[in-house]
C-alpha cells in the first residue's frame, strides 16, 4: 500500500483528497498545511508520494517545499493548484514535478495521475540504483579504469587508475592525457592502429610511465564508442598492472628450463643404471669364478672402480637436477671432514694452505655421507679456482642454534640446532650480478675448460634434499664463505653391517618369475638367481608376464618387476597377477629416480624396492626375505 502525504492549506478539501486516497486503497499518515511541516515531516518518514498544493500557508510555498524535497530526499510530487499561468507553470518546471492537476479536478483524474507518478517514481529510483551500482563498480574496481574522448583527454577515472600512474587528485589526473603515457612512439601508433581497425582491443600490452616517469608494463581491454556515423566519440579503458606478472613469467619460464634439465638427467640415469647393474653384477660374478692361474684380479677390480664411478656422476646428474635418491645414515660430520683431508688437500694447489677445524661439539647429522662429500669437494674446487695466484682455504664445523628464522640463497633458515659446515677462501669474492645465479645449472664465471656450471647446482640440490641450508657470505677484500646449515640429527647409529652376514646363504629353490624389458639386466638376475639354486622364469614386459603366469600349473612364490615399462607398467602387472593369486610376493626394481616413479602415479608405498644398481648379494637378501615373510 502506498503511503502519500497530502499538502493543503485549506482543511475541508485536504479531508476530502483524503477520504478520496483512502476509498482507493492508499494510506495517508499525514495532513499539511505549509512547506515547512512538510520538509520537516519527511525528514522523519519518506512517503512513497507527496500532492502539494502551491499556495500554502507560512513563507514557504509549495513550489519551493517541492524543489527540496525533490532534491534532497528523491520523493515525488504532484502539484495541484488552482494556477495554470505561464509564470507558474515555469517555476513548477524546477521542481520537476510527476504531475500538474489543476482544481477542480476529477476524482478519477486524480487516481490516474498517481499511479502513472508512482510507476514512473519506481522507474526513475531503480535507473538511480543502476547508476549508483556502475559508480560503485566503477570506483570500487581493482582494474584502472577510465574513460576519454577521441583525442585522448581524460574524462573520468577511478581510484585505481589514480594509484596505477601515481596521480594525487582528479584534477592532476585530468592533466595528463592518454596519449602522453606512452613510454614508445610505436606503441602509441599501435593502441590507435587498433581501435581504428579493430575496434576494440582485447588484453593487449604496452609499456607506459607513471607520473613519476617510472616505468611500467600493463594489460589491457580497450572499447572505443562510435556515433551512428562511424565516428569516435569516446573510449573506455581497463587497465591492469602486469609488471610483477612478467617478472613471475620469466622465473616460471627459469623454472620449466630447470624442469626440462632435470627430466634429462631422469633419463640419463635411467638408461646409464640399468648398465650398471650389468657391469656389477658380471664383474662380482666374474670374481667368484677366479679359480685359473691367470691374474683378471686387476682388471675386475678397475671395471668395479669404473663402475661405482659411473654410479657417483648419475647422482651428480640427479643432485644438480634436484632428482638423485639419497640414502641418508646418522654420521659424525666432524670425523667425515677429518678423513676427507688427504683427499681435499690434492684438490688445491701448493701455494694454497688449507686449515682443517672441525670443531662442533655435535656433529652428528643424518645424511647421505657421500653426497656431502661431494658438497665439500665442489665447495673447495670453487674456493681453489677463486685464488689463481694462492691464497688460504678454511674448512669448519660448528654448531649454531638458529631462534629466528632468516633468509638465505635457499629460501628461509628456519629456527632449530644446526651444524654449520664452512668453507671460506680469501679470494676475490662473488658480484651482486653473479651471487644471484651461482646456483643455477651451467651458469658459471669460469672459462669454457675449466667450469661445465654443474658444482654449485649440484651443492644446491644436495643440500635441499638433506633438509639444509646455505649461507653465503662474499666480499671483494675478504672473500667467500659458504656456510652449509645442517639439522643436528637424533637419529641413532646406525651399525654397518659385515662382510660375514652380507655373504650368508641366500639361495633356495622356489619358483621365481622375472619381468624387465632390459634384455641385459633381465639375463642378468636370471643368472644370478639360477646360480642361487632358484627356478627362474623370465618375461620382457608385461603381456608375456601374464601368459606365463596363465600356463604355469603351480603358484609362483614370487615376482620381479622393473617398474616403468611399455603398455603395462609394474605396479599395473603385479594388480592384474594378484587378481590370480591374491597372495602374489613382488618385488620391484628400478633405475629412474623416485620422482618419476611418483609422477606416474605408481604406487609402491606397501611393497618392497630395489633400486638399480645393486650388488648380486643385495637382491638375493631382498628375495630370501620376501619368499621368508609370512
Amino acid at each position: 500500500m502506498a503511503s502519500i502525504f497530502v499538502v493543503e492549506d485549506e482543511g475541508i478539501v485536504a479531508l476530502d483528497i483524503k477520504r478520496h486516497l483512502e476509498n482507493y486503497g492508499y494510506d495517508v499518515p499525514g495532513l499539511f498545511a505549509s512547506g515547512e511541516e512538510v520538509v520537516a515531516a519527511v525528514k522523519q518518514q519518506i512517503p512513497d508520494l507527496i500532492l502539494m498544493d502551491i499556495s500554502l500557508q507560512g513563507s514557504m510555498d509549495g513550489l519551493e517545499a517541492a524543489s527540496i524535497i525533490r532534491e534532497s530526499y528523491h520523493v515525488p510530487v504532484i502539484l495541484l493548484t488552482a494556477y495554470a499561468d505561464e509564470r507558474t507553470i515555469e517555476r513548477a518546471k524546477i521542481s520537476a514535478p510527476f504531475g500538474y492537476i489543476i482544481k477542480p479536478f476529477e476524482a478519477r483524474e486524480l487516481r490516474t495521475t498517481i499511479e502513472m507518478a508512482l510507476h514512473r517514481a519506481v522507474l526513475e529510483r531503480r535507473l538511480h540504483e543502476s547508476e549508483e551500482r556502475y559508480r560503485r563498480f566503477f570506483q570500487d574496481d581493482l582494474s584502472a579504469d577510465f574513460i576519454c574522448d577521441a583525442d585522448g583527454r581524460l574524462i573520468d577515472c577511478n581510484n585505481a587508475y589514480l594509484e596505477l600512474y601515481g596521480f594525487h587528485s582528479d584534477e592532476e589526473a585530468a592533466l595528463v592525457g592518454i596519449n602522453d603515457l606512452f613510454i614508445d612512439e610505436d606503441e602509441k601508433k599501435r593502441f590507435w592502429n587498433g581501435i581504428d581497425s579493430k575496434r576494440k582491443l582485447g588484453l593487449a600490452e604496452f609499456s607506459m610511465r607513471k607520473n613519476n616517469g617510472k616505468s611500467l608494463m600493463v594489460r589491457a581491454n580497450i572499447v572505443p564508442r562510435f556515433d551512428n556515423s562511424g565516428n569516435l566519440t569516446e573510449i573506455n579503458g581497463f587497465v591492469f598492472d602486469t609488471t610483477r606478472l612478467r617478472e613471475l613469467e620469466d622465473q616460471l619460464r627459469q623454472a620449466q628450463k630447470m624442469e626440462a634439465i632435470g627430466r634429462l638427467a631422469g633419463g640419463v640415469a635411467h638408461d646409464f643404471n640399468n648398465i650398471l647393474t650389468v657391469i656389477m653384477g658380471y664383474t662380482t660374478m666374474l670374481e667368484e669364478k677366479l679359480n685359473s692361474g691367470e691374474d683378471v684380479a686387476s682388471d675386475i677390480d678397475g671395471i668395479q672402480k669404473a663402475a661405482k664411478k659411473a654410479t657417483a656422476l648419475t647422482r651428480q646428474l640427479l643432485a644438480f637436477s634436484r632428482r638423485q635418491v639419497l640414502k641418508p645414515k646418522q654420521i659424525d660430520l666432524n670425523r667425515l671432514v677429518r678423513e676427507m683431508e688427504k683427499m681435499l688437500q690434492r684438490l688445491v694447489s701448493e701455494d694454497i694452505t688449507m686449515t682443517l677445524l672441525p670443531s662442533a661439539e655435535r656433529s652428528d647429522v643424518y645424511v647421505d655421507p657421500g653426497q656431502i662429500e661431494q658438497v665439500l669437494m665442489n665447495l673447495v674446487v670453487n674456493a681453489r679456482d677463486a685464488m689463481p695466484g694462492g691464497g688460504k682455504v678454511f674448512i669448519t664445523t660448528k654448531n649454531h642454534e638458529v631462534e629466528r628464522a632468516f633468509p638465505s640463497a635457499m629460501g628461509t633458515v628456519v629456527p632449530g640446532d644446526y651444524v654449520v659446515l664452512s668453507v671460506s677462501d680469501t679470494g676475490t669474492g662473488i658480484n651482486d650480478q653473479d651471487l644471484e645465479m651461482i646456483f643455477e645449472p651451467f651458469y658459471t664465471t669460469k672459462p669454457d675448460e675449466k667450469g661445465t656450471g654443474l658444482g654449485l647446482s649440484t651443492v644446491y640440490g644436495i643440500v635441499r634434499q638433506s633438509n639444509g641450508n646455505i649461507v653465503v657470505e662474499t666480499s671483494s677484500d675478504r672473500g667467500t664463505s659458504f656456510h652449509v646449515y645442517l639439522p643436528i640429527s637424533g637419529k641413532a647409529v646406525e651399525e654397518s653391517v659385515s662382510s660375514s652376514e652380507e655373504t650368508a646363504s641366500v639361495g633356495g629353490n622356489e619358483t621365481i618369475l622375472v619381468v624387465e624389458d632390459e634384455e641385459g639386466v633381465l639375463e642378468l638376475v636370471e643368472r644370478i638367481l639360477a646360480k642361487a639354486g632358484y627356478h627362474v622364469l623370465t618375461a620382457r614386459n608385461g603381456g608375456e608376464a601374464l601368459l606365463i603366469q596363465e600356463r604355469h600349473d603351480a603358484a609362483l612364490d614370487l615376482l620381479i618387476t622393473d617398474l616403468i615399462m611399455p603398455h603395462l607398467n609394474g605396479g599395473e602387472l603385479a594388480a592384474r597377477m594378484r587378481q590370480t593369486d591374491g597372495g602374489l610376493k613382488v618385488l620391484f626394481m628400478s633405475g629412474y629416480p623416485e620422482r618419476t616413479i611418483w609422477e606416474r602415479k605408481i604406487d609402491i608405498s606397501r611393497e618392497v624396492f630395489l633400486r638399480k644398481p645393486f650388488e648380486p648379494v643385495e637382491l638375493l637378501k631382498r628375495v630370501r626375505l620376501l619368499i621368508d615373510r609370512e
